[in-house]
């Protein structure tokens, strides 16, 4: 059956106006992009008049959902408010233009002075209410709007505390002097660095309790608190926290007491806890009050096969299952990222769709993928793509996502790309699809990056460098997705010393040009590391 067709443009002028209702800044960027595409001028008025109009009518579908058909002459773009519009008119722009958001410096506008579209009644609503990608691409608010993610932004007005919060709600530099009971006992002893609170102790629940509230006037409108636990594994050994775990057969059962004790002082406020690191497992008998949010990370997990099927995660995979039981809507928190290597290849692309399925089928609903938090990345681009992708819908073909985006944004070197990302990939799975996100280059010396195999890698970026040499700004790409290679390179000390030394100034020389400037989170430099290797 043919798709219904209406004209957009005759030979530079529109053919139609575009009606913005009540959502005018959708209208204009409806416009803008119009007029990028065909180079006509797109008048937007706010009456429905009798002309033919793209029309941006306000019919609820969703919180983030909406629908666009042909109606006659106009084309009918449908959402119930202005996020779910501009999140509407930039998938129109895409999915029936052909317009691509690659990157935030590099997008494909198709162009066409006489574009006329066709396509049929579509209508779409997320299953992930929420949304959120942590590269820095992801925190320009426009940048996520047009890939429908949650800017980092946006989730600071929602929220009061994200995570790790206990030391915030009651610091020990505060109140260890005269009350070490306050804190984590270990050993035998009240402990004052690296702590977490004593949370049977009915007087730090009125100190959180006191604090929150205060932080809380200072953020009124913030829906979300976390009250959570440090990044420390120093729980609370106590004969009261320890009896408390006990009965719930994990270390979530003093916190969960403790943290449904504190929602029901604030009603009004979703109070977050983490299930995470030694909390991870859900408990036997306790369960999250209504206004309690349970955010669960699967930092353990195996990155480089699909969760669902690897044994090596069958621990996330089975927390998943326990907390979808007595959680409705479950908050995942998932890692895309090597830590201590944050430019090193990191072949986990093939698990992202698998991986995200078997989230949203195990009731998740709000998804956080953390990923470099620093500039830069391995094929930051192309992931946050991904991701953004499946998070919207995890059940498109995420192979054609990729291709479009390789061939679409390294062009000339796209199948040189893509050779790379193949290869890889299938060398790792061949080793045994081992790719955790603590672990380094050095822990595959022998497998997927033995020299003969890294040579392979080093070679297929030099062609792609070549044949991308007479356009700078998809050479210069090209160049960025070389530098994970050379940072593997490096680290791994291959090749005679001229080699080295010639690999050393390319990825300086690079990094510099991308603004990269950290190699691992919070520690290493790129000044450092290189330092370290040019010894």
């Amino acid at each position: 059956m043919a798709k219904d067709t209406i004209r957009i443009a005759n030979s530079r002028k529109a053919a139609l106006d575009i009606v913005s209702g009540e959502f005018s800044a959708a209208a204009e960027i409806l416009a803008e992009y119009l007029h990028r595409v065909t180079d006509a001028r797109f008048n937007v008025r706010t009456d429905m008049g009798e002309s033919p109009a793209i029309r941006l009518n306000a019919v609820d579908h969703g919180e983030s959902g909406f629908r666009y058909y042909i109606d006659g002459e106009n084309a009918v773009i449908e959402a119930g408010n202005l996020q779910a519009m501009s999140y509407a008119v930039y998938d129109w722009l895409e999915r029936v233009v052909g317009c691509r958001y690659y990157s935030r410096s590099y997008e494909y506008i198709p162009f066409d002075a006489n574009l006329e579209v066709a396509f049929d009644d579509y209508a779409f609503s997320p299953i992930l209410g929420y949304r959120e990608i942590l590269y820095t691409e992801y925190g320009d608010p426009i940048f996520a709007e047009k890939h429908k993610i949650t800017p980092t932004c946006k989730r600071s007005e929602n929220w009061g505390f994200w995570c790790h919060s206990f030391d915030s709600l009651c610091p020990p530099d505060k109140y260890f002097d005269e009350h070490p009971e306050y804190f984590a006992l270990r050993d035998g002893k009240r402990q004052r660095e690296n702590t977490q609170l004593c949370l049977s102790n009915p007087d730090v629940l009125e100190i959180v309790c006191e604090n929150l509230a205060k932080f809380i006037e200072k953020k009124p409108d913030a829906l979300y608190w976390s009250v959570s636990q440090n990044d420390n594994a120093s729980f609370c050994e106590c004969e009261s926290c320890r009896a408390l775990d006990e009965q719930d057969g994990s270390h979530i059962g003093s916190v969960l007491n403790f943290v449904n004790k504190v929602a029901a002082r604030f009603p009004d406020k979703i109070i977050s806890t983490l299930a995470y690191w030694y909390t991870r497992q859900a408990p036997k008998y306790t369960r999250p009050a209504d206004n309690v949010h349970i955010m669960l990370c699967n930092i353990e997990a195996n990155r480089g096969m699909p969760i669902e099927s690897d044994p090596r995660s069958a621990d996330s995979k089975n927390e998943l299952l326990d907390w979808k039981q007595i959680c409705r809507n479950v908050f995942l928190w998932d890692y895309c990222i090597q830590f201590r290597n944050l430019v090193s290849p990191f072949p986990n692309l093939r698990v992202l769709g698998p991986n995200i399925r078997f989230f949203v089928e195990n009731n998740v609903r709000s998804l956080f993928s953390q990923c470099n938090r620093e500039i830069g990345g391995e094929f930051y681009e192309l992931r946050g793509y991904m991701l953004a992708k499946l998070m919207w819908n995890p059940y498109i073909n995420e192979r054609v996502v990729m291709e479009d985006f390789v061939y679409g944004y390294y062009k000339q070197a796209g199948r040189y790309v893509l050779e790379y990302i193949d290869l890889i990939h299938d060398e790792m799975e061949r080793a045994g699809g081992e790719l955790r996100i603590f672990g380094s280059p050095e822990d595959a010396r022998e497998t997927y990056m033995s020299e003969e195999l890294y040579n392979r890698y080093e070679s297929l970026f030099d062609t792609a460098i070549e044949a991308t040499a007479a356009d700078p700004d998809t050479n210069f790409r090209v160049h960025d997705a070389a530098l994970p290679v050379w940072y593997a390179g490096i680290l791994l000390g291959y090749d005679d010393e001229a080699k080295r030394a010639a690999r050393i100034e390319r990825f300086r020389e690079q990094a510099k040009r991308s603004g990269l400037t950290m190699v691992e989170e919070w520690t290493i430099t790129v000044d450092k590391f290189l330092a370290e290797h040019c010894q």
